[in-house]
């Protein structure tokens, strides 16, 4: 009978609470933000190709042209940090047309440049010795997650003010945050593509012949507020 009092006991008390549990009403909404940041260094992928009618003609050509891209970058003082060798390949292809095999040694380099001032004097130095290929180009800033930190901040402050403009045309106000989740929120690239070597790409100096501009940061969090 005891055993019986107490599990009644028991039932009763979490009916009340899941009752209790219930009646918290809540108020979900979405923050967002959006800043704006200047890229302070910018990371160039770049690629020495070459084909030769046998793998020595073709590495031979290949290390003649990596050689030279690499004595480059020296000359420019770029800290051997900031730059390294991503693949290395020596492939054999067979042309159907002429029913000749020929071969095809290429290497990818990364290259972090920190002086955006010696970007075209860079770009037109490896484009005269060696590289034969863009694979990519890419800004950033190297206080990202500074702002990125922000722009949650910002995001979270939009929440609060949009749940108080809800709430307030209705007389009422909110409590605390009972959930905080937020979306995947990457900066957006100002410039990343992928281009074959062409004479058009090297600059007289004359010229300038890509914008820099600016790195978008967003974020997006969802809240959900206590009602009141």
């Amino acid at each position: 009978m005891k055993n019986v009092i107490l599990l009644v006991v028991f039932l009763f008390s979490a009916l009340v609470f899941a009752q209790e549990k219930q009646e918290i009403s809540t108020i979900n909404v979405i923050g967002e933000s959006t800043i704006k940041v200047i890229p302070d260094y910018v990371v160039i992928i770049v690629r020495v190709e070459e084909m030769g009618n046998t793998a020595e003609e073709a590495k031979k050509k290949h290390d003649n042209g990596v050689d030279g891209v690499l004595k480059f970058l020296k000359k420019m003082k770029l800290d051997s940090k900031d730059y390294s060798t991503q693949f290395m390949n020596l492939n054999k292809m067979y042309d159907y047309n002429t029913k000749v095999y020929h071969y095809t040694a290429n290497q990818s380099i990364s290259i972090v440049l920190k002086d955006l001032t010696k970007y075209e004097k860079l770009i037109q130095g490896l484009l005269e010795n060696g590289i034969n290929r863009i694979d990519g180009i890419q800004f950033m800033s190297s206080e990202i997650e500074k702002h990125q930190t922000t722009a949650r901040k910002l995001a979270i402050l939009n929440a609060k003010s949009k749940a108080l403009e809800y709430v307030g045309e209705l007389g009422q106000t909110i409590g605390k945050a009972l959930l905080i989740s937020e979306f995947q929120n990457n900066p957006s690239p100002m410039y990343n593509t992928k281009m074959a070597f062409n004479e058009t790409l090297i600059s007289d100096g004359s010229m300038e012949t890509i914008a820099i501009g600016e790195i978008v940061i967003s974020s997006k969090i969802n809240v959900s507020f206590e009602l009141k």
